[in-house]
C-alpha cells in the first residue's frame, strides 16, 4: 500500500539521519582528540628542542634558529646532550641537511662518483642527492673524491644553497664590482662561484663579518649553518625566529 510504503521511507529516513548524526558526532569527537594531540605533540617538541641541549641558552644569537631547525628535524645534536655551536659542519652534514631542508629527491644509485663515497656509508645516498649543488675534487690522476668528513666552506655552503633555491646569477654581471663594495677579500672567492656569491647576499642568506670579510675559505660552523639554512629556508608556518 501506498501509505505503508510512505511510513517505511519515513521510518528509513529518520533512522539513517539519526545515524548519521551519531556518525557526525564520533567524527566530531575524533577530530578534536587528533586536534589535541597534534597541539600537545606540537608543544612538546618546541619545549623538548629548547631543554635538548646542555650548551645552548637562549641567550646565544644562534639558539633560536638552533631550537626552529632542531623542531623542524634538519638538524640534531650529540649522543652526550651537546649541541656543539662552534663545531665546524661536515660536507656529508651538509648534504643530508640540505637534501632534508630543500627536499631534494634522494637518487637511488647502487655507485657513487667519488671514490670516498662508498655504499656502505651514511651519507652515500645525500651525496649522491646533491651531485648538482656540491661540486667535489679530482686529483691530478683525474680519481675524483669528495672530503665527506672536511670542513664544509662558507663558499660552498652559499653556492650549494643558492643552486638548491634556483635563484638568478645571469643578473650579476658584474660580479667583481658587487663583492669589491662589500668585502675586503672578495678575491679570495673563487672567479667561477663569484655570481653564487653574490646572489647569496643579494638575498639575505649571508653576510659578512665586522671586518668587511665574507672568509669565503673558512669552515662554516654549527652556528652559522643553522642560520643560513634558515634564511634560505624559512619555516614553513612562518614562525620567525626571535633573534636579535
Amino acid at each position: 500500500m501506498p501509505q505503508l510504503d510512505k511510513l517505511a521511507d519515513l521510518v528509513y529516513t529518520i533512522k539513517l539521519k539519526m545515524f548519521t548524526q551519531k556518525q557526525e558526532v564520533f567524527i566530531m569527537k575524533r577530530l578534536l582528540a587528533l586536534t589535541v594531540a597534534i597541539f600537545l605533540t606540537c608543544g612538546a617538541l618546541s619545549v623538548s628542542a629548547r631543554e635538548l641541549f646542555d650548551d645552548v641558552s637562549d641567550s646565544d644569537w644562534a639558539a633560536q634558529y638552533i631550537y626552529n631547525l632542531t623542531d623542524r628535524g634538519i638538524i640534531g645534536g650529540y649522543g652526550d646532550g651537546t649541541f656543539r655551536q662552534f663545531d665546524n659542519v661536515q660536507r656529508c652534514e651538509y648534504a643530508k641537511m640540505l637534501v632534508n631542508i630543500a627536499k631534494i629527491p634522494i637518487v637511488a644509485s647502487a655507485v657513487s662518483p667519488y671514490t670516498d663515497v662508498p655504499a656502505s656509508e651514511w651519507f652515500f645516498r645525500y651525496i649522491n642527492s646533491v651531485s648538482s649543488y656540491m661540486t667535489g675534487f679530482q686529483d691530478s690522476d683525474g680519481t675524483l673524491f669528495f672530503a665527506p668528513e672536511e670542513a664544509a666552506t662558507r663558499e660552498a655552503v652559499a653556492v650549494a644553497m643558492v643552486k638548491a633555491k634556483g635563484l638568478d646569477t645571469v643578473q650579476y654581471d658584474n660580479p667583481d664590482g658587487y663583492l669589491a663594495e662589500r668585502f675586503s677579500d672578495w678575491e679570495d672567492i673563487s672567479a667561477f662561484n663569484r655570481a653564487y656569491i653574490c646572489a647569496a647576499v643579494d638575498n639575505g642568506i649571508f653576510t659578512g663579518d665586522e671586518n668587511g670579510t665574507f672568509r669565503p675559505g673558512d669552515p662554516i660552523i654549527r652556528a652559522e649553518i643553522v642560520a643560513v639554512l634558515y634564511k634560505a629556508f624559512p619555516d614553513e608556518n612562518n614562525v620567525q625566529p626571535n633573534v636579535r
